[in-house]
């Protein structure tokens, strides 16, 4: 988080010292309930009512979660997958055997945008272009995650 805050001078404005308080809160929550977590852990040993209450809390055995993590590790590889299978093409593709027809891309879509559009399509078709153009720069340069703690407990 200092290093965060050391790396970006926009950060250090009042203006945003209630994100910072409020994302103090939700890190001490987040550290108190893994804490909480490891000692209930802990104990799941020793107590077989602590281990029927953590199931049902959600908190489950050693092994469950790995299966789970082999889940998410299939569920992360197929999302690798579609993500090369339907990426934007630019010069960050690793495609490099693939070529398309850029100017027969571009007649279909104009003439599709004619059919939707009408007389505004050459707008809209700009308009799309430069919104594309936006998203493929910040996505390409890495954006900063926003936390997913919700604002409002």
């Amino acid at each position: 988080m200092q290093n965060f805050l050391a790396n970006n001078e926009w950060a250090k404005n009042s203006s945003f010292d209630h994100f910072w308080r409020h994302y103090a809160v939700c890190d001490e929550w987040r550290k108190q309930h893994f804490e909480a977590v490891r000692q209930a852990q802990s104990h799941t040993r020793e107590e077989p009512e602590v281990v029927e209450r953590l199931s049902r809390c959600g908190i489950r055995e050693e092994e469950e979660q790995e299966v789970e993590n082999q889940e998410w590790h299939k569920f992360q590889q197929k999302t690798k997958e579609h993500r090369q299978k339907f990426t934007v093409h630019s010069t960050n593709t690793q495609n490099h055997g693939e070529h398309r027809d850029a100017a027969a891309e571009y007649t279909a879509r104009k003439e599709n945008a004619r059919e939707l559009y009408g007389a505004a399509a050459e707008r809209i078709l700009a308009r799309e272009s430069l919104l594309e153009m936006r998203f493929e720069e910040a996505y390409w340069s890495n954006p900063q995650m926003w936390p997913n703690i919700p604002f409002r407990f």
